[in-house]
């Protein structure tokens, strides 16, 4: 295997969403994947609730087993899953648990940091290095998507507590993501669904950044890219394919860290095209970590050849590949 197709498969990120290792995953490990999220089925995501029998069938020694064999076929790697305050908490009973949004509102900062750094702590103990949280969406209007989703209403208050999250599991040793970038205060349906937008001018936009500024200040390690169409760029893009919005967050935001991108095959960032060509586009955009569904697990093989031909024949820069691969590697652990 050449080390590009090794760089390539090393810039994929599966989703499962079970607590296993299926042979598809296995192989991806063995050729070079570095990173898996640990995710949750379409009710759970949709309700916020893990299902009774994942509850009472998943525990520490379950976890253990799954994430050691992570390292084991990859090396460092990126282990990563959903503890949300206010949407899905992955590791549900198996964590000190996360205040509630109520609860967080109007917590002292110093307990709900220690809160964080509990749970956070846990989520350590049990092989996870990278948390894709917190949220730091403001809802403004209509929002079918993050509706209730969000940590609090306000962008001065969600940014409060976004730094404080990401104080509170660095202090664990975890690393943090802040999504939705650039925010999705208005949108126009469900991006996994249908080809949704963000209908706002980029000077309407811009107020919503503040919570991943303060994020970013915090220290957050990773930041995830929306799904949706932006019409605040021209012309309207998916923020996973936006190379305008990439620079926006590592020019006026100062950003270093890891830019991972939503679902690529998510209805509103694939559109009508083909997932090979969209993994090479989020790479050329300067996205480095590239989210895929469990739908697309069994085609990962076809898509590190696609990165590997991007480069061979000129439309991806070897350069910009072994970024993105750099990128994960300060991550990983």
């Amino acid at each position: 295997m050449s080390e590009v197709l090794r760089l390539a498969f090393s810039t994929l990120f599966p989703v499962t969403t079970e607590l296993a290792l299926s042979e598809e995953l296995v192989d991806f490990l063995a050729r070079g994947g570095r990173a898996i999220l640990f995710g949750e089925d379409g009710a759970e995501y949709a309700t916020g609730v893990m299902r009774p029998d994942r509850v009472s069938s998943e525990s520490p020694a379950a976890w253990h087993t799954v994430t050691e064999r992570v390292r084991q076929l990859a090396g460092p790697a990126v282990i990563a899953l959903d503890a949300d305050i206010s949407a899905v908490h992955r590791l549900h009973r198996l964590t000190a648990p996360l205040p509630t949004r109520d609860e967080s509102r109007v917590m002292d900062e110093h307990e709900f940091v220690e809160r964080v750094q509990a749970m956070a702590r846990d989520a350590r103990r049990l092989g996870v290095n990278l948390l894709l949280s917190p949220t730091a969406d403001v809802v403004a209007g209509g929002n079918p998507w993050l509706a209730g989703r969000t940590l609090a209403d306000d962008i001065s208050e969600v940014s409060r507590l976004v730094s404080a999250y990401v104080r509170g599991v660095r202090g664990a040793g975890v690393a943090s993501t802040l999504k939705h970038f650039p925010g999705n205060p208005v949108v126009t349906g469900l991006p996994a669904l249908e080809e949704a937008h963000v209908p706002l001018t980029m000077e309407a936009l811009r107020p919503y950044l503040a919570p991943f500024k303060a994020g970013i200040d915090a220290g957050a390690e990773a930041v995830f890219l929306s799904p949706a169409i932006f019409d605040a760029v021209t012309p309207p893009q998916p923020g996973s394919l936006s190379s305008d919005l990439i620079a926006l967050l590592r020019g006026e935001l100062a950003f270093t860290g890891l830019v991972i991108t939503c679902d690529l095959d998510h209805r509103s960032t694939i559109g009508g095209r083909s997932l090979d060509d969209v993994v090479v586009d989020a790479l050329r955009a300067g996205a480095d970590l590239l989210l895929v569904s469990p739908a697309a697990v069994p085609h990962l093989g076809a898509l590190a050849l696609s990165i590997e031909g991007a480069v061979a024949g000129g439309r991806l820069p070897l350069e910009r590949l072994e970024a993105a691969s750099a990128a994960i590697d300060r991550v990983a652990r």
